[in-house]
């Protein structure tokens, strides 16, 4: 894709992912439409309808990156009521509502992109929900694959491994374990943008380690 002159929506744009997402696709000449968590939760039905007002009021987009998201650390038998569902409503139900309710207005050839993570490929004690909710979105990007291949629409499952957005001391419940120095935000974000031109499909961790 060559994204001179296309406009892209980020979710999570505040992050320090979404951060560096947004800057790397404006660096190569896209428009950039953000939300914030602060402004708005994907998980909330009103929110993401008025992501989808102003997507239309654009007259479209040529992709979205999901960069929002939330973690909580425990093992189960730990957490509280609520806990499982309040990670699964932002991580995995709130971006494939978004994204249903988005795709009539991404014009054929686009991009939509996951961030998952390495959670999916290596079990981490301490994060079974956090890991079943990113997996199922990871599941369903195989699908939607297939199902938008007519359309040209290119679907990314990226899983970057241990990223140092401040994400893991914002903790919704628990807290996290001691953990080797994360990759750079601006590393993982270029890696991203460049899966996004060459049409890539799949960033598992270790192609995040090259970068």
């Amino acid at each position: 894709m060559e994204l001179s002159g296309k406009l892209f929506l980020v979710t999570g744009a505040s992050g320090g992912l979404g951060r560096a997402v947004s800057a790397q696709l404006e660096a190569r000449g896209a428009y950039v439409l953000r939300t914030t968590g602060g402004e708005c939760d994907i998980s909330i039905a009103d929110d993401r309808d008025a992501i989808k007002q102003m997507v239309v009021d654009h007259g479209g987009i040529d992709g979205v990156v999901f960069a929002s998201g939330i973690v909580g650390f425990g093992p189960h038998g730990s957490l509280a009521s609520g806990d499982v569902a309040r990670l699964i409503d932002v991580n995995t139900t709130g971006p494939l509502e978004l994204v249903n309710s988005l795709l009539p207005d991404i014009r054929d050839g686009g991009a939509v992109v996951f961030i998952t993570g390495a959670v999916v490929d290596f079990a981490t004690v301490g994060m079974a929900a956090y890991t079943a909710a990113k997996a199922g979105l990871s599941a369903a990007c195989t699908v939607l694959r297939r199902e938008l291949r007519a359309r040209k629409i290119n679907v990314i499952d990226a899983r970057p491994p241990h990223t140092e957005t401040g994400l893991a001391t914002r903790a919704v419940y628990g807290a996290a374990p001691k953990m080797k120095e994360g990759l750079a935000p601006d590393v993982v974000g270029g890696r991203i943008v460049e899966a996004i031109v060459n049409d890539e499909t799949e960033l598992p961790p270790a192609s995040f380690a090259a970068a």
